[in-house]
């Protein structure tokens, strides 16, 4: 008898064991960026010069200097897509989700739509997650 309630009890018990709840958690590190908010469409203009010199061996040399157009780039109202520049002159770039959002917190900002309007730059810190490929998904914006 004690044989056949312990095969009996086997089964009962395996299902416990099965039937516990395995809860996967994924967790996503949030990283605060701060610096200059700037129009993308503008940063990504670049200058190019063509240098070409002769050498006195008769020799020439081309030189090409290629610039960002980083200082004329600030936020304006007809801003659609933006870019942090970091204090180290990185540009952190955003997905268009995060784009459309930053456009309501800066038009919804008083302070924010007078440095817009005298094209002073916008300096704030954003707390977000790396994205696809080097983009950042925005979570908050101060």
């Amino acid at each position: 008898m004690t044989k056949f309630a312990l095969f009996a009890l086997i089964p009962v018990f395996s299902g416990f064991l099965y039937a516990q709840d395995t809860e996967t958690k994924t967790t996503t590190t949030s990283t605060n960026y701060s610096g200059t908010l700037m129009d993308a469409g503008c940063v990504s203009k670049h200058t190019e010069n063509t240098e070409t010199t002769t050498n006195p061996d008769s020799s020439t040399t081309t030189k090409t200097v290629t610039t960002d157009e980083v200082a004329t780039c600030p936020v304006t109202s007809e801003t659609t897509s933006f870019v942090l520049e970091t204090p180290e002159h990185k540009y952190i770039h955003f997905d268009p989700s995060s784009d459309t959002r930053i456009i309501e917190t800066v038009k919804g900002n008083k302070a924010w739509r007078k440095y817009m309007s005298d094209r002073e730059p916008i300096k704030v810190t954003v707390v977000g997650e790396k994205g696809d490929g080097d983009m950042v998904v925005m979570k908050t914006i101060e």
